[in-house]
């Protein structure tokens, strides 16, 4: 029950605000583009069949399981959940059965259309390096869908879109339009933290156990009468009362503190730039603008200095 208590305690906390404690970086990485051979599919089985594809359990650096195979640009794009690569012919198993009608030694492409993280909350920024600009984060598949609903747009992606969770429960984030080429995108982003499970584990850096105690012991006051003659359900209530207040009282205080390393109350608009200048509309990259005339490879004329 204390455990319980405790975490209940700090999920409260987590989610009163994005703490510089939960304020992580890392990357998306793209495996590029893989199209060898030719393969064979029979419509209703989700088993693919490989001819020359001399597939590895890394493509691009990063494993094949967990990539997306698709054939042209009218058929659904297929996540991959297993592979057979020791066999002659090789095989590889899709997340649904093939819907199509059935295909024999065609051509094909794998490449990395989503990415899935177990913790993150929300990002704050992904950046394409190789144009210089802060990606579109948060945007919905809805709004997706009607730029591009078949997906024929590749390379250089410039918008960070939302995807169903994975079949494990993590967040997944398709990045638009595909990119073939390997590439990193590092990212600024929240993520949730697990829960506490052992005496030596500890909360994120710069968040403050006492607080979580006040909320813990405001609960765990409340778990049934004590067998004590001295005992009072009116005491206990005053007493969790005192502990919630002192749980907001502190929590406030604490919020103050973290505002120091992770302003958040106060936000510029230029902080939402650079970022790339999309057309609303239909996701068009409008050139001009976003991170470009900040970056400072900017190409300039002689006679502008």
């Amino acid at each position: 029950m204390i455990v319980n208590y405790i975490n209940n305690a700090v999920r409260v906390y987590y989610g009163r605000r994005n703490w510089y404690g939960i304020y992580v970086k890392g990357q998306m990485i793209s495996p590029g583009y893989y199209s060898t051979g030719t393969v064979t599919l029979t419509q209703g089985s989700p088993i693919v069949v490989g001819n020359g594809t001399a597939w590895t359990p890394s493509l691009g650096g990063q494993p094949i399981i967990g990539q997306q195979l698709r054939i042209g640009f009218t058929s659904p794009i297929y996540t991959i959940v297993g592979a057979n690569l020791t066999a002659n012919p090789q095989t590889i198993t899709l997340e649904l059965p093939w819907g199509m009608p059935s295909q024999s030694a065609t051509g094909y492409f794998i490449c990395q259309f989503y990415y899935t993280f177990p913790n993150i909350k929300r990002f704050i920024s992904v950046k394409n390096l190789a144009l210089m600009y802060r990606m579109v984060t948060g945007v919905s598949q809805s709004l997706l869908e009607n730029w591009d609903p078949s997906r024929l747009q590749m390379l250089y992606p410039r918008v960070v879109a939302t995807m169903p969770p994975d079949p494990s429960g993590n967040a997944c984030f398709e990045l638009w339009p595909v990119p073939n080429t390997p590439q990193a995108y590092p990212y600024l982003a929240m993520i949730t933290p697990p829960n506490l499970v052992n005496d030596e584990d500890n909360l994120p850096a710069f968040m403050r156990c006492d607080v979580v105690k006040a909320r813990a012991l405001s609960e765990a006051i409340l778990y049934r009468p004590k067998s004590n003659p001295y005992y009072s359900e009116g005491m206990c209530m005053q007493i969790r009362q005192d502990k919630l207040k002192e749980f907001e009282r502190e929590i406030m205080s604490a919020e103050q503190d973290d505002e120091g390393l992770n302003r958040q109350d106060i936000i510029w608009a230029s902080e939402m730039m650079p970022q790339v200048n999309i057309d609303w509309s239909n996701g068009n990259y409008l050139g001009a603008g976003g991170g470009g005339f900040l970056a400072a490879m900017s190409p300039v004329m002689a006679d502008d200095y």
